[in-house]
């Protein structure tokens, strides 16, 4: 065990990506509908579920940049570890609370134990090789959609069967099991060397080497951004489907097929994007798929019934699953090795404040427009998104070629090869 190769290492680290993501997709799709079976007023549930949602994700952005830095000051592993025993403390009581209000402070309990994926991420990419960080990347990615995949047709089987309460508690069990391999996975020498010579600055400089370099600062403001056009429409999608499918009997088990429907075809297309970030730019994976996964969201708006909801939603699949990991790899690549920790964290900050801000855009547009407008603006802000990014791109590349590119903006984040 303890001369695991980084193979072996990546394998294992997939197995539990793909728990923890089951975990998660088992009750977030129903939480507005168990929100209402606690007792929620049906005339806010809207706002109860944007508070649900942003609780988590405003202390885990806060958060986030506090445990990078712990993460590589003290070890990655050890961050891991921490935040695995939380997540299965607070889905284990995320099955016994009784009212809205005692989910909202579990979900805030969630918040300082976010952040598994991120030092996984960290853990990986400071282990793969160069030449392998794209696939490695995938492979974690592939990871999470089947986990996602998964989660929501196991929770809907659940809720369906014995009711909400023991998706929560069979995530719980799922994260003591993570809690497990994360502990016999062992570390490295260069981990551990690479933690005595970390040099002692504080957060604030932190932060401000982040948004000092330009490559860092423009991957975590698009990771804010990816984030909160996202999460704007999860929070709505199971009251959307019930709209679609004429009322809330069964909504439980078509919500969780139009979650696991993108993930699904995504974890079948997530290797090439990872292939095509290493041969092509990460940066032009990021514009292609961006403006793919915004368009086909866009039309989910029109969506005249549940069938060709779920066409557009797993053409959408196809493509959203190929931006995190370019976007990872590209920070990967722009960062020090001892620096990874905290630029994952910073990464995960904005991701987190994304989130936080999304329910509440989502809540917004609902309110004023038809709810189905809130993927409108979803996918018109991808589209922009990716408008940049070709931009970007294109100049990079051009810079490159003309030998004008400075050192902060190393060409390889970008994947800036010849055949570029």
């Amino acid at each position: 065990m303890h001369n695991m190769s980084w193979q072996a290492k990546l394998w294992t680290y997939t197995v539990c990506i793909f728990f923890t993501s089951a975990s998660y997709t088992m009750c977030i799709p129903f939480l507005p509908v168990y929100l209402l079976e606690l007792g929620a007023p049906e005339s806010s549930i809207e706002v109860w579920s944007a508070l649900v949602f942003s609780a988590c994700f405003l202390i885990a952005g806060v958060m986030a940049p506090v445990w990078g830095k712990i993460s590589d000051t003290h070890g990655k592993k050890s961050m891991a570890m921490r935040s695995s025993i939380l997540l299965a403390l607070c889905y284990t009581l995320g099955g016994l609370v009784t009212a809205p209000i005692q989910l909202l402070g579990v979900r805030i309990l969630q918040g300082f134990a976010n952040g598994y994926l991120p030092v996984i991420m960290s853990i990986v990419s400071e282990e793969s090789p160069k030449e392998k960080l794209g696939t490695s990347m995938s492979f974690i990615q592939s990871a999470q959609l089947v986990g996602t995949v998964s989660g929501p047709l196991i929770g809907g089987s659940l809720a369906h069967i014995f009711g909400y309460r023991a998706s929560f508690i069979i995530a719980g069990c799922f994260l003591t099991l993570v809690v497990l391999i994360t502990y016999l996975v062992p570390g490295t020498k260069k981990a551990a060397a690479a933690v005595k010579s970390v040099p002692h600055t504080s957060i604030i400089a932190d932060l401000k080497y982040c948004f000092v370099n330009p490559i860092v600062r423009e991957l975590l403001i698009a990771g804010a951004i990816f984030s909160m056009v996202m999460l704007a429409i999860q929070p709505l999608l199971s009251l959307y489907v019930a709209q679609l499918i004429g009322g809330y009997e069964d909504v439980a088990f078509y919500a969780g097929i139009a979650c696991s429907l993108p993930p699904l075809i995504g974890a079948f297309t997530s290797p090439m994007w990872g292939y095509l970030g290493q041969r092509r730019g990460y940066y032009r994976v990021i514009a292609l798929t961006t403006f793919g996964a915004g368009v086909f969201l866009a039309i989910q708006s029109q969506a005249p019934t549940f069938f060709i909801l779920m066409i557009m939603s797993g053409l959408m699949g196809v493509f959203i699953v190929g931006f995190n990991p370019a976007l990872c790899a590209s920070l990967t690549l722009a960062t020090p090795d001892d620096f990874k920790g905290r630029a994952f964290g910073a990464l995960t900050m904005a991701g987190q404040l994304g989130c936080m801000v999304g329910p509440f855009l989502g809540a917004a547009v609902s309110s004023g427009l038809e709810m189905r407008y809130q993927f409108t603006v979803s996918g018109a802000v991808l589209i922009l998104l990716s408008i940049y990014f070709g931009y970007r791109f294109i100049m990079l590349r051009h810079a490159k070629r003309q030998g004008a590119l400075r050192a902060l903006t190393e060409d390889s984040a970008l994947g800036l090869d010849d055949k570029a």
